[in-house]
Formats: C-alpha cells, sequence, structure tokens
C-alpha cells in the first residue's frame, strides 16, 4: 500500500476514516436477520459492534475537534498580522491626538503612552512581529536611505498628562459619549445627532447639503459612521438635489425621480416603475403630441393673479411676503424677484416701500414681544421704531444671521416650526427665533 504524502491532513483522515468505519457497523447490523429479545443477554459479537462503535465515535469526535482548532489557528495566523497593522495605527493615532492636547496645554514634549495604548499594542504583537518589523525596517532604510515611519512601542510608564477632555455636541449641547465627529468649521457632533442630520436632509431639501456653520459636510469623511445603507441613500438624494429642473414619474403611486428635464418633449423612463414620462411637461410620454397639460395652465394662471414668480434655477413657483426682492430658492439659486435675473445682474429696486415697512414692523414687534409687560411702549413710540428699523434695514436689508443670543422661554422655531419648551436662539440683526439645528445647519 502506498505511503501518504507529506502533505495530508491527518486530521482530516482521521476523521473520514472514522465516518467510514461508522457506516460499515450500520451496514452490517442492518444486513443481520431477526430482533434480540427483551431481557435476552448481549452476544459477544453485538458487544463488540458496540465497543467497536463505540470507539470510531470517540476518534470522529476527536479528529472533528483537532480539525476545528487546526483551522482556527490557521486564521489567527493569517489574521494576526492584519491585527497588528490596525492596532499599530490605533496606538500611532492616539499618541498623535496625547501629543496635540499636551501642545494645546504648554508642554514641549510628547507625552508618555498611556496604558490603554500599551495593552493594545500587545495584545496583537509578538516577538516574531518585532523581528519582522525591525528586519523590514533596516531593509527599507539601507535601501532609500529614508526610515520608514513606525509607531514608536509603548513603555510601561503611565502617563503623567490628563486623558482628553470630552468635547459637547454642538446640536444637544450633551457631552459626547463615544465617537466625536468633528465638522469642517470645527464644531463636534455626537454620533446620534450627526446621522439624524444626514436622515433628515433626505426628506427635507432645505437642510441640504448637511452642514454646519455655512460648511458642508464632507460625505467620505463621515461615512463610515453612517452606515452603508444611510450613505448609499444620501448618495442617491444628492443627485436628485443636485438636479436643478428635475422630472418625477408622472405616476402619483410612484413619483420616483427620473433624471432632468428637456427642451423637448422626450421621453423618459421610469427605473421604478418602468412607466414613460414627457421630460418638458412632466406628464405621460405622448409620442409626436404637443405638451398639453391643463394642471399647468390652471397654476401658472394662479401665479400671474397672485403675483408669484418662477425660480428660473429649478422653475419652482416662490412667493415673497416680507423683506427686499432678493430670492433665495431652495435649490440655493438667488434671483431678483421683479424680473427673475440672477441677482445683482438687474436695475431693479432691491425693496418695495410697503414691504420694506412690513419687514421693520416685524421685528419691531418681535423685539417688543421679548420686553416685560410693565414695558409696554406706546403706539407713539413704536411707530418711531419702525421707520428708524426701516431707514436701518435701507442700508442693510439682507440680514446675515451672523450674531446670536439664547433667550430663554418656550416658542416656536420661525424655520421649522418645532417648538422648543426651554429656550431659543435670537438673531441680534433681524430678531429671527432658531432652533439650534437651524442656526447652525441651515441659516
Amino acid at each position: 500500500m502506498a505511503l501518504p504524502s507529506t502533505d495530508v491532513d491527518y486530521e482530516e483522515t482521521l476523521a473520514l476514516i472514522a465516518s467510514l468505519a461508522l457506516e460499515d457497523i450500520d451496514d452490517i447490523r442492518s444486513q443481520r436477520k431477526g430482533k434480540a429479545k427483551a431481557g435476552a443477554t448481549i452476544s459477544d459479537e453485538e458487544l463488540a459492534f458496540r465497543l467497536f462503535a463505540e470507539e470510531a465515535n470517540s476518534l470522529l469526535g476527536v479528529a472533528q475537534d483537532a480539525v476545528l482548532a487546526k483551522s482556527i489557528d490557521t486564521a489567527l495566523s493569517t489574521d494576526r498580522r492584519i491585527l497588528r497593522d490596525f492596532a499599530s495605527a490605533e496606538v500611532a493615532a492616539i499618541r498623535d491626538r496625547q501629543f496635540a492636547v499636551a501642545l494645546s496645554e504648554g508642554h514641549t514634549t510628547a507625552p508618555a503612552p498611556s496604558p490603554t495604548t500599551h495593552s493594545l499594542w500587545n495584545q496583537y504583537s509578538t516577538d516574531e512581529d518585532s523581528e519582522e518589523d525591525d528586519a523590514t525596517s533596516r531593509q527599507a532604510s539601507s535601501s532609500s536611505g529614508v526610515r520608514p515611519y513606525l509607531p514608536t512601542p509603548p513603555s510601561n510608564s503611565v502617563s503623567k498628562f490628563k486623558p482628553a477632555k470630552k468635547n459637547d455636541c454642538i446640536i444637544c449641547g450633551d457631552k459626547i459619549d463615544g465617537v466625536e465627529i468633528r465638522a469642517p468649521c470645527g464644531h463636534f457632533y455626537g454620533l446620534d445627532c450627526l446621522t439624524d442630520l444626514f436622515r433628515s436632509t433626505i426628506n427635507d431639501e432645505s437642510l441640504f447639503p448637511p452642514r454646519c456653520c455655512q460648511q458642508p459636510f464632507v460625505l467620505d469623511d463621515v461615512r463610515q459612521h453612517l452606515g452603508h445603507k444611510l450613505a448609499s441613500t444620501f448618495e442617491r438624494k444628492s443627485a436628485e438635489f443636485a438636479t436643478p429642473d428635475r422630472v418625477y414619474c408622472h405616476r402619483p403611486s410612484c413619483s420616483a425621480f427620473i433624471g432632468a428635464a428637456t427642451d423637448n418633449p422626450h421621453p423618459q423612463f421610469c427605473p421604478k416603475c418602468f412607466s414613460r414620462t414627457c421630460g418638458r411637461c412632466k406628464e405621460a410620454a405622448h409620442p409626436a403630441k404637443a405638451c398639453e397639460s391643463q394642471i399647468d395652465t390652471v397654476v401658472l394662471n394662479l401665479a400671474e393673479q397672485e403675483g408669484w414668480k418662477r425660480c428660473p434655477g429649478c422653475r419652482r413657483l416662490v412667493e415673497l411676503s416680507v423683506g427686499c426682492y432678493h430670492m433665495t430658492c431652495l435649490c440655493r439659486h438667488q434671483f431678483c424677484y421683479v424680473c427673475t435675473a440672477r441677482w445683482k445682474t438687474c436695475t431693479c429696486p432691491q425693496w418695495e416701500e410697503q414691504r420694506l415697512y412690513n419687514a421693520a414692523e416685524e421685528r419691531i414687534n418681535r423685539q417688543m414681544a421679548d420686553r416685560p409687560a410693565v414695558d409696554v411702549q406706546p403706539i407713539a413710540n413704536i411707530q418711531r421704531l419702525v421707520i428708524r428699523e426701516a431707514e436701518r434695514l435701507r442700508e442693510n436689508h439682507h440680514c446675515t444671521h451672523t450674531f446670536w443670543r439664547y433667550r430663554s422661554g418656550a416658542g416656536n422655531c420661525e424655520q421649522c416650526n418645532h417648538f422648543l419648551p426651554i429656550f431659543l436662539l435670537q438673531c441680534s440683526g433681524c430678531q429671527m427665533m432658531a432652533c439650534v439645528r437651524c442656526r447652525r445647519n441651515r441659516l
């Protein structure tokens, strides 16, 4: 009989032998005729079969355990280097952060590594790995003349510096317990507030792009914190929101986003319900026929009667209630409400007198609402304040919402209309009341 080669897996071979032996025992037992009577003495042959079966089962269990143990050992040997590399990167990041904190506190030397970094390093580092790294370092130094960066192995000394201070979430104000995400403007977000912002952006275009202090988040920087499903949904919505004049499926039960509108009545295919929609009038596709949308005609006639305008960027209908003629649509397009030209490219007046006084009166009413009841001003004084505010608006009619103050007491946010039971933020310029989210993410 040929001897097995040196690369034979003996554990799997033993398991196979034990399985075949058990199958042989079952076959022999099934071929035996007759059944033993209850209480009869067991024959020597039956006892031998039972002992042989127990031994085969025991051998099979040992072989299977050995196969499992070998598989785990192989996996650990394969993954140990990867785990150690991740641990090395984590140790380097922790040390860099500790050094930055030390510099901010006035220290000039790097802090000693903490017990956490020491434990993290030793968890996946072995003598073999250290020798391998030293050899790799020597080889790289001799070949290129530049020593590669490797994290300094931690010592047993305990850091003399205090642990990094946890930051407050700029939205909810709570101390961040867990992952801290830094916004492009420098503020810190907790994981829940960041994911809630991105979820809200998907359903509310006025929050798009998700931003803090007018600086948008970069998706690639926060993707790991959002999860695959939320990040994928946000990417699809980003493509939709980035399209100024959009076409949606004409079927109300579907209404899926299809693409950009076209100047000609080309049918566009809906990938969700497989129907076709006209790219010009956005109704059901009508090959070889002119666009005839009675709904659009009715709405446009009403818009003309009410003085509404259409945004030249996304074709939305916009109504001006108070303030100047400077319009900023949801699509972020800025235009003149009088002629719909791009803002500051026309010679139209920047405001209407009555609208200017309405805006001034609204701001004075907000200021009066914050004063105590005993400090109620006479009507004549209020009118003088309105005139003075109107003159101020002529010079600075567009508030940039730069300075805000806390205003204690309940109220509704004028942007999202949410009720806040404890406090609101009030713009020092236009006296607008807003919640923290709208102040950070909208205005």
